[in-house]
């Protein structure tokens, strides 16, 4: 038969070594949950001792338990169901007169309990000599030494824990609170009887907890309908009760502290000499400033050197791999690997993706817990905080937001407050995360050169402004109420043990991908379905008696099957009088103008428009979708997109090109102008061709290719002896290029299995590389400057292989050669020879142009530099471009800075919140952001007086409804503890 499961409570106050005694006996066996009906952290271990399973409940850290307060009320609620066959009081040995007010409030519950006097070693190192036999003779329970970041200190607790279980446990001595206090109790005894029948505890305690506060479960005495005479109380004790309970716990707890400290020959310590320097009056300001710099880099430039590896891996198994295991291997529908691959699969990746930074900013917050400077860093920020209604302890959640919402958000547990952690919630997501720095870089490099760093630097400090500014107004709308006492003990610094930070940092990332993940995922699936499906227009006709789909494609028509596109059978010509279109809804339409995503993104466009995101710029209002799942998102959408729809002007002048052009040929028309018009194309092909010229050169070529139901049969043999007449050309005949386009395409490989293990190789390697810029980034942490190198380097690039090109003396081998900068063996040799040719016929290539030929990167900085500059062109009320600053790209990043948080962000707000309160604070958010950007882009430039007016209505509307929405909510009192 298995043992008994013994479970033992441990409690103390805030930074008495509760955590660190927790994590010494449970180590990584821990779970994370919330406390029933708040979202108070729960914790919970296991360990053995003997043949005993033990599990640990770490209750949380409170000065007192009143049963107001959430964290309060859901350690009394626990103690009171009689789970815990044991309390281990652990105290601060060096502060304990300060401890000893909880420990008397632990003693009036009459459980079995344990004094721990953690922290010895450092009241010993202070002076102080304690005699704890006089501390366990008083409360009548054993009092055990200890040091909970001392591995041996830790043994011989352990072994005394041993003795105590395995002997009759012992449950506190009734304290005697004198005269007044104890009469007072006799007098409500008979009156809180119903109350302490439905706590299933003894009417002295629930007297005792009503004289200590009397709003103590005050739910419970209105459930009991028991009202108690305020007066009479008063009257017995001479003084408010509150005071009268304060005043006699305080004084038996000074009394048993002069009684157990022996001796107090009180040293200056190093702590004290640490904060004369860190709590100074003029330096602890920049210190501070400076430590919470260092924690942003770290957080944010180490740990997103390591997001690389988690995307290639994840991308890898999630995506890559489920969809091949999907499609390949189970042959399921395209619908299906859609939503698991596309949509499920493509979630886990973008949760793992935050894995690495949120990891480094619980190690660095870990650290500055268990150190000592948390509390520090809270005492030097509560001046400013009160300002907005907050204590200084809400200024580390929103810190933390800068290097990534998610935790900021769960950071703000720390408060006490229902009031104020509502409050710090709702201001988080206005600090720049990590996710939204590649956004502003890019977008700052394209468009504002040297002054890049300074514009990202304003959008991080715009945040902080509309936080104050909106901090403000809820402050006096919905969230009304002045701060509370901020009353926090300051601990001695310690050096953390590196396991305990480890085991707290686990911790929190696991709860971090459970709880937010599940939202991720889901919501990453529902988005990537309406990327993947959309109604596609299908052509088809009959083929030998049977209804088929085919598709144009360079050499003409071809037929689909299995998804596959194979060539008509032979002497099958299609009459294009008999092609048919279907709409039909598929999968497979990802960052693509057919896809349910585009389609919406398109139709909300006008949304955007005040702003300046115009009509034929629908992809940035998709791009505003994506970056829901992760802001960082937004550039790789816009890039898919622009890519498909070509630059701003160049998309307009194609689809206007391709009306015109003639897509068939008609019966009629002679043998001859088919010629002339492919020799057209070819002539075309001899120099470079814009965007538009290329769309029509290919729809001749369509056209040219398609053959008349009417056409002789002469005319197929002669285009086929001239194809087979092409092909007999002489293959050793290598011509000397004036235009990439002449140089044939590559072919695509044939997809297969994805190469899980190559993608390992290949995510391991990330990390080396990324970690080798990382001390680059330490005086550039806003990263405009890599951002400007990549756009210089890029550019110089395609400048330099049009001075190749124009040079008409290498063939398209050595023009590869070059372009890639292939690293595979004989590469350098072969440049090397591209080089000397290049110089042999009068173009002698720079250090500069060298190395741009190998850093540029042409596949994505420079087509998303241009198409963003194409889209992006600071339009005023008229279409005209303004020169100066681009207010049409600031609004657009304040809109990106202010909208929506991410839904891993919106997760956790719903997680802590409720859902109600999440979506009114996405909502309002929103509408804001809109209205901001707005005004940012019509004051300076768009000019259009219909569109500030009614930014400015929206700004008061939303002002007035926050107040009105607030007196119904504060009158019901949602926002009290």
């Amino acid at each position: 038969m298995a043992p008994k499961l013994f479970t033992i409570a441990i409690a103390g106050n805030p930074n008495c070594g509760k955590t660190a005694l927790f994590n010494a006996l449970t180590g990584a066996r821990q779970h994370v949950g919330n406390w029933p009906g708040v979202t108070v952290e729960k914790k919970e271990g296991f360990f053995e001792l003997g043949n005993q399973h033990i599990r640990v409940v770490d209750l949380p850290g409170t000065y007192a338990l009143f049963a107001n307060a959430e964290d309060e009320r859901a350690a009394v609620d626990y103690l009171l169901t009689r789970e815990a066959d044991l309390i281990i009081n652990i105290i601060d040995a060096s502060n304990i007169e300060r401890n000893l007010f909880l420990t008397s409030q632990l003693a009036d519950m009459h459980l079995p309990m344990v004094i721990a006097a953690n922290m010895i070693d450092i009241a010993e190192q202070r002076g102080l000599h304690l005699d704890l036999d006089i501390l366990a003779e008083r409360f009548g329970v054993p009092v055990v030494p200890l040091s909970a970041v001392n591995d041996k200190s830790i043994t011989n607790f352990i072994s005394e824990m041993a003795h105590v279980i395995s002997g009759k446990m012992m449950k506190p001595k009734a304290i005697d609170y004198g005269e007044k206090v104890e009469s007072a109790i006799k007098y409500l005894e008979p009156k809180v009887e119903p109350v302490a029948k439905l706590l299933d505890t003894d009417a002295r305690w629930v007297s005792l907890m009503y004289l200590g506060n009397e709003k103590s479960y005050a739910d419970k005495f209105a459930e009991a309908k028991v009202q108690i005479n305020k007066a009479e109380v008063t009257s017995i004790l001479g003084e408010e009760s509150e005071f009268a309970m304060a005043d006699v716990r305080y004084s038996m707890a000074h009394e048993i502290a002069s009684k157990t400290i022996l001796s107090n020959r009180s040293k200056r310590t190093w702590s004290d000499k640490l904060d004369s320097v860190l709590l100074n009056r003029w330096a602890s300001l920049p210190i501070f400033l400076l430590v919470m710099y260092l924690v942003f880099w770290v957080a944010v430039t180490i740990g997103s050197a390591f997001i690389d590896f988690f995307d290639v891996l994840f991308g890898a198994i999630f995506v890559d791999g489920l969809g091949y295991l999907l499609t390949d291997v189970l042959h399921a529908p395209g619908f299906v690997s859609a939503i698991l691959a596309d949509g499920i699969g493509a979630g886990i990746q973008t949760v793992s993706t935050f894995i690495p930074v949120i990891f480094f900013m619980f190690l660095c917050l870990s650290f500055l817990e268990d150190s000592g400077y948390m509390a520090r860093a809270a005492f030097v920020a509560d001046r400013f905080m009160r300002f907005l209604g907050l204590p200084g302890r809400a200024f580390v959640p929103m810190m933390v937001g800068f290097g990534c919402g998610v935790p900021g958000i769960m950071g703000s547990r720390v408060l006490e407050s229902k009031r104020e952690r509502f409050l710090t919630i709702f201001l988080v997501p206005f600090m720049s995360c990590g996710a939204r720095l590649p956004v502003y870089a890019l977008f700052a490099a394209a468009f504002f050169g040297t002054q890049a760093g300074t514009v990202v630097f304003a959008l991080y400090l715009a945040g902080v402004l509309f936080a104050i500014v909106y901090g403000l107004i809820l402050r006096r709308s919905l969230f009304v109420g002045e701060a509370s006492n901020f009353v926090m003990e300051l601990p001695p610094y310690h050096l953390p043990k590196f396991k305990s930070l480890m085991i707290h940092s686990w911790l929190r990332l696991r709860d971090y991908v459970i709880r937010a993940g599940k939202v991720i995922t889901i919501a990453v699936a529902i988005l990537g379905f309406l990327n993947s499906f959309g109604f596609v227009d299908k052509l088809y006709t009959e083929i030998n008696g049977e209804k088929t789909e085919i598709v144009k494609s360079e050499e003409g028509y071809v037929m689909m099957q299995d998804e596959k596109e194979v060539p008509l059978p032979e002497g099958v010509v299609i009459d294009e009088s008999k092609i048919q279109t279907e709409s039909e809804f598929t999968a497979g339409n990802g960052d693509s103008e057919n896809s349910l995503l585009s389609v919406i993104g398109k139709a909300i466009t006008p949304i955007f428009e005040p702003f300046g995101v115009e009509s034929n710029n629908w992809p940035a209002s998709v791009s505003l979708f994506t970056g829901l799942l992760a802001k960082e998102a937004v550039i790789g959408t816009m890039n898919s997109l622009y890519s498909m729809a070509g630059s701003g002007e160049a998309a307009e002048e194609s689809a206007t090109a391709e009306k015109a052009a003639p897509n068939v040929i008609p019966a009629s028309e002679p043998e001859s102008s088919t010629a002339e018009m492919a020799d057209q194309a070819r002539h075309d092909g001899e120099a470079p061709a814009a965007a538009a010229d290329s769309a029509v050169v290919d729809s001749v070529k369509v056209a040219s290719n398609v053959i008349p139901a009417s056409e002789p049969e002469s005319s197929t043999a002669e285009m086929a002896d001239q194809a087979r007449h092409d092909d007999e050309a002489p293959a050793e005949e290598k011509v000397l290029i004036a235009g990439v386009d002449e140089c044939p395409a590559e072919e695509e490989e044939e997809g297969g299995a994805p190469d899980i293990l190559g993608a390992l190789k290949e995510a391991l390697g990330t990390i080396p590389e990324n970690l080798s810029e990382v001390f680059g980034s330490l005086t550039d942490i806003l990263g405009t400057s890599g951002e400007l190198e990549a756009q210089n380097a890029a550019e110089l690039k395609k400048v330099t292989l049009d001075k190749i090109l124009d040079a008409k003396a290498i063939t398209c081998e050595e023009y590869a050669s070059i372009e890639t900068f292939s690293e595979d063996e004989g590469a350098d040799k072969a440049r090397e020879e591209v080089f000397a040719k290049l110089a042999a016929a009068g173009l002698t290539l720079s250090e500069d142009e060298i190395g741009a030929l190998e850093e540029g990167d042409l596949s994505e900085t420079a087509d998303i530099y241009a198409n963003l500059r194409s889209y992006f062109h600071n339009p005023d009320k008229n279409g005209n471009p303004v020169d100066g600053f681009n207010w049409q790209v600031f609004a657009f990043l304040i809109f990106i800075l202010l909208y929506v948080p991410c839904l891993a962000a919106m997760g956790v707000v719903v997680r802590e919140i409720g859902l109600g309160l999440g979506v009114l604070m996405a909502v309002v958010q929103t509408v804001l952001a809109w209205a901001v950007a707005v005004l940012l882009y019509q004051v300076p430039v768009g000019g259009n007086v219909f569109w500030i007016v009614s930014s400015i209505i929206v700004l008061v509307a939303t002002f007035v409804f926050l107040k009105l929405f607030g007196l119904n909510a504060n009158k019901k009192g949602r926002f009290e503890d």
